[in-house]
């Protein structure tokens, strides 16, 4: 849930009404406000959305001073398992915050975001993983923000203006990597980062720096999977006490990440029959099913089954994506939703297995280790070649925008020189040193806070359910980077401290098989039960009418044609192509109305 949204500046009425209400789907119970007049004649107005697992009030104001947060806000000194709700009350954490409140700040841990307004400042803060999410903007000196971005165009002066640039990434990356989306002068504040708005101007500092931990490598600690198996512990005890009187529920995949949280959680509630959750697409696709027996079997879970098929979805795929926000290209954006949605019915609060793969060296990193090892290929630049693989290491788009892209867009863009600039930063980070730390220091700052955890997020607040992941907590971020390398990927051994963390807890054949993650059939569905679904949607006429791809190549995709299709993967390149189209034909072409 966690539903946060306002503005700082010149009054606007009815502004943050309006904001509510196209957040009204998360606002199943209501909304509270708090709101004050500054001595400058300013106006801050905060919005929360009441979330079914937490009735509380998460806002607080002591005379011009006001504050408000959405998610968990966990107070980490008063923790102790099945205690009392964990979370620091508002008005308790207003009183802490003084004339220097960025220590405070930069200290607190949680799945938050967060605005306060002290003294002639205003802030915005996103925890430091960035499990949930905050986007802003700057419009007539007044400061807008807001969980989704839909709500900031309650503001009628705010233009709807497309970054070309934008879909560059979104078609590299199947999402929108870093600062910017998908709007011109739109930014998602980063995660561990906090933004101060002063006389009309913003300013974003990122605080949490985890990249240090790395340094630190040379304090020895022998037994590495002890620690990594305590931080787990503790990020479990955390997430199982922000609702002690409820049984939380887990998505269960089949794999050693989600199978790891739900083996600490059993472990912690040992006479609970906890609701598991998995999906598959069908008998006659791959399917993890054995492997997530073997864990509800062990822990005697009350497992529910979710079989997903087009004719279950299509319908809704357009509400979907509404949901999404900001376009995700990824097809596991609709077992996340329906997931969401079947688990809501059991449980407020739903624990996931997100995290294992950026904080401890999951797939990709080898490929981009050869590529380091043996430098540019054959007549490629001396430059940008690092990044040229992690582009291609996506397997998205990347090599096909030549191609899908109009010409003119391409060259507006800035073609694939403006998506080296993106990375470059990112490469040239003098810390972490070792290479293996600054990939899991990039993946951990783009995939897991622009994708990973912005699409479960958005698909789980849809449903007025809280998703929190343990291994993807500020602890484990840390304890990940004190690790060596050598220790989280060991040789071809993928995450392999946590593996060793969890070895007595999770059955062998789990421990022991290779990364596969939710393979979502589109391979096959847009060639039999989404043929007729994409082949209106993606018409020449249609693709003709945007403007912006090429239809000759987009029937290619259509008709599985295999030569110059670089890297194939046609059902993957039709899905992201659907959702950008419905994205914006919703986002961009309609009028944005509750």
């Amino acid at each position: 849930m966690a539903c946060l949204f306002g503005y700082c500046g010149p009054p606007a009425d009815g502004l943050l009404a309006r904001m509510a209400a196209l957040l009204a789907h998360r606002c199943p119970l209501s909304w509270e406000r708090t709101g004050e007049t500054t001595i400058t004649g300013d106006r801050v107005e905060i919005g929360h959305g009441i979330a079914p697992w937490n009735q509380t009030s998460q806002l607080a104001q002591h005379g011009r001073d006001l504050l408000g947060y959405g998610g968990v806000l966990f107070n980490v000194d008063e923790v102790t398992p099945h205690d009392s709700l964990p979370m620091v009350p508002a008005a308790r954490l207003l009183a802490k915050l003084g004339p220097t409140p960025e220590p405070v700040f930069n200290a607190l841990t949680g799945c938050f975001v967060l605005a306060a307004h002290l003294g002639g400042s205003f802030y915005l803060l996103r925890d430091p993983a960035g499990v949930k999410v905050i986007y802003w903007t700057v419009c007539n000196g007044r400061l807008l923000f807001a969980s989704e971005i839909k709500a900031l165009f309650a503001e009628p002066a705010l233009p709807r203006q497309m970054r070309a640039r934008a879909l560059l990434e979104y078609l590299s990356f199947s999402f929108v990597p870093g600062t910017d989306t998908m709007f011109e002068g739109i930014k998602e504040l980063q995660p561990g980062s906090l933004l101060c708005f002063r006389n009309g101007q913003a300013q974003v500092q990122r605080h949490f720096r985890f990249e240090k931990y790395a340094a630190e490598t040379n304090c020895i600690v022998q037994d590495y999977p002890a620690l990594v198996r305590t931080a787990l512990e503790q990020s479990v005890t955390e997430c199982l006490a922000v609702r002690p009187d409820k049984l939380p529920a887990v998505f269960l995949s089949g794999g050693i990440d989600s199978s790891a949280v739900l083996a600490v959680a059993a472990q912690q509630l040992p006479k609970a029959r906890i609701p598991t959750f998995s999906a598959h697409f069908g008998a006659e696709y791959a399917r993890e099913n054995e492997f997530i027996q073997l864990m509800v079997n062990r822990y005697h879970t009350d497992h529910h089954w979710l079989e997903i098929r087009p004719d279950g979805f299509l319908e809704r795929l357009r509400e979907i994506i509404w949901r999404l926000d900001d376009p995700i290209g990824d097809p596991v954006t609709v077992p996340n939703y329906l997931l969401a949605q079947a688990a809501s019915q059991a449980a407020d609060v739903v624990l996931n297995g997100e995290g294992g793969d950026p904080c401890f060296g999951g797939p990709k990193n080898i490929p981009m280790l050869m590529a380091r090892l043996y430098g540019p290929l054959p007549g490629e630049p001396s430059t940008g070649w690092l990044e040229r693989n992690y582009l291609r290491a996506f397997q998205r788009c990347y090599q096909d925008l030549s191609a899908l892209l109009d010409p003119a867009l391409l060259r507006e863009a800035g073609g694939e020189d403006a998506l080296i600039a993106l990375l470059e930063p990112y490469f040239r980070e003098p810390e972490p040193q070792d290479f293996v730390n600054k990939l899991m220091s990039i993946n951990i700052r783009l995939k897991g806070a622009n994708l990973i955890l912005v699409k479960v997020e958005k698909m789980s607040s849809a449903h007025g359910l809280l998703a929190l992941p343990p291994l993807f907590s500020r602890r484990i971020i840390e304890t990940s980077m004190l690790c060596p390398p050598s220790v989280k990927l060991a040789g071809a051994v993928e995450k392999s401290v946590l593996k060793q963390a969890v070895q007595d807890l999770v059955p062998e054949p789990i421990i022991a098989r290779p990364k596969s993650g939710m393979m979502v059939p589109v391979r096959f569905w847009f060639q039999s039960d989404m043929r007729r679904y994409g082949q209106k949607l993606l018409s020449r006429r249609q693709i003709q009418r945007g403007g912006l791809f090429n239809p000759d190549y987009v029937e290619r995709l259509l008709n599985y044609e295999m030569e110059g299709v670089p890297g194939l993967r046609h059902g993957l390149k039709l899905w992201m192509l659907m959702t950008f189209l419905l994205w914006h034909e919703q986002m961009v072409d309609a009028p944005i109305a509750p």
